[in-house]
């Protein structure tokens, strides 16, 4: 979504604020809105990355609520 995002953010502001289209003007407001609310609800992916050697294993026992799904 991020990149469809991306791309509506740079129509928006080329044809909206630029153009003048109310329609894109519309379509970047909500774009901007939508960023502003993923980032106060502070919902980010956590990646952990480590290197197992032959023979070692990994065991999760902690998933963070809301993530069961995935």
């Amino acid at each position: 979504m991020s990149a469809m995002a991306s791309t509506l953010l740079g129509r928006g502001i080329r044809r909206g604020l630029l153009g003048g289209q109310r329609r894109w003007l519309g379509i970047l407001l909500m774009v901007l809105v939508g960023r502003l609310v993923r980032v106060a609800t502070g919902r980010r992916s956590a990646v952990q990355s480590t290197r197992l050697e032959s023979g070692e294993t990994l065991e999760v026992r902690h998933m963070a609520s809301g993530d069961a799904g995935r």
